[in-house]
């Protein structure tokens, strides 16, 4: 722009000041656009959001242009609220609370999956005696008949997925007790205190209890339980407002080829020193020895690494409208393209990847 106005006042010797004035505006606002830091929803020491500081470890958001604020959150339900609320670019969620508010009119998009299957574990306590374990789901939910048993939240994804497989057991909410116990940290707590028998969960729990001799996993349900929880082409992923896409399209594309780059970067087990000492920084486990804490975060990086992936597939969201319509979070299906956004990576046929 600089050199377009040398030339213009070398040629003619002259330009108007109001000329002068729209250009220097015209830079000016482009420039702070650009400068604004683009801003990512981390879940605090989840390991979920790993790639996320991946890419940014690695240097990958710098590649691509660029410049990140990462911001803190306790859940999904709480950084979509900022986001619509427009304090936030871009949050990580599963598909039935996005799914949710699309029903309700707010426009978004899935930019890309972080998880391409259902990372959830059943796990339970080392207190806890099964008549059989080696019996297929859902025989082996009766077990669980009396049996207290904890998820994240009432109401949450987690507590949804109980209520199903006791449903499909023959079960029902009556003949458990469900527990609340929130986040790692307070779960742990609740385990400690004896309060529960049996954790619907995800990582760092599974870990935790085994390295801690305090439960057992019995299944995951990428592998077994609810068919229709089977998702394979998106769990959890990264999702951002069309209002964004429209005034912003091309720092979501980079953001998609940075992430990209980190989570085939992780799933590498070449990288697993790197990635243990990137673990051991952004989502460490309070409460052990330094031996204990490097096992549970080598242990969650192996278990893990078969559930990342960033491609969408129209099965997976089929399989979210069927289980939204279930339990009653939309009225109505919702069409691929009204979900996924055009420039996400999609695979044509599960698995993914």
């Amino acid at each position: 722009m600089i050199q377009i106005n040398r030339y213009f006042m070398l040629s003619k010797h002259r330009i108007y000041p109001f000329i002068l004035l729209l250009a220097l505006s015209a830079c000016s606002s482009g420039d702070e656009n650009t400068a604004a830091p683009l801003r990512i929803q981390v879940f605090t020491g989840a390991y979920s959001s790993i790639p996320v500081h991946v890419a940014d470890e690695l240097g990958l958001f710098q590649k691509y242009g660029l410049s990140i604020e990462k911001l803190p959150a306790n859940s999904s339900s709480a950084a979509l609220a900022a986001m619509i609320g427009g304090s936030i670019d871009i949050v990580e969620s599963a598909a039935d609370l996005v799914m949710a508010n699309i029903d309700k009119g707010t426009k978004l998009k899935y930019l890309m999956s972080n998880e391409g299957t259902n990372y959830v574990s059943v796990v339970a306590g080392s207190h806890v005696q099964l008549d059989s374990e080696d019996i297929e789901y859902p025989n082996i939910i009766s077990n669980f008949k009396g049996l207290r048993i904890g998820v994240n939240a009432i109401g949450s994804s987690l507590h949804l997925t109980g209520l199903l497989m006791l449903e499909e057991a023959g079960l029902t909410s009556d003949d458990v007790e469900f527990v609340a116990t929130g986040s790692a940290a307070t779960t742990m707590s609740a385990w400690r205190a004896g309060a529960v028998d049996i954790q619907i969960t995800f990582s760092p729990v599974p870990e935790l209890l085994d390295t801690l001799d305090a439960g057992r996993t019995l299944f995951v349900l990428a592998d077994e339980g609810p068919s229709t929880l089977r998702f394979q082409g998106l769990y959890g992923g990264w999702v951002t407002t069309n209002k964004f896409l429209e005034s912003d399209s091309d720092r979501a594309d980079a953001f998609i080829k940075a992430m990209r780059e980190s989570i085939d970067w992780i799933r590498n087990p070449d990288n697993e020193t790197k990635m243990l000492e990137i673990a051991t920084q952004h989502a460490p486990v309070s409460g052990l020895t330094e031996d204990q804490n490097r096992s549970v975060l080598a242990n969650m990086i192996e278990h893990y690494r078969r559930f990342w992936g960033y491609e969408i597939s129209n099965d997976a969201i089929e399989m979210w409208n069927d289980y939204a319509l279930r339990f009653d979070l939309i009225k109505n299906r919702i069409a691929f393209e009204d979900i996924v956004y055009t420039g996400a990576p999609v695979c044509a046929a599960t698995p993914c990847q």
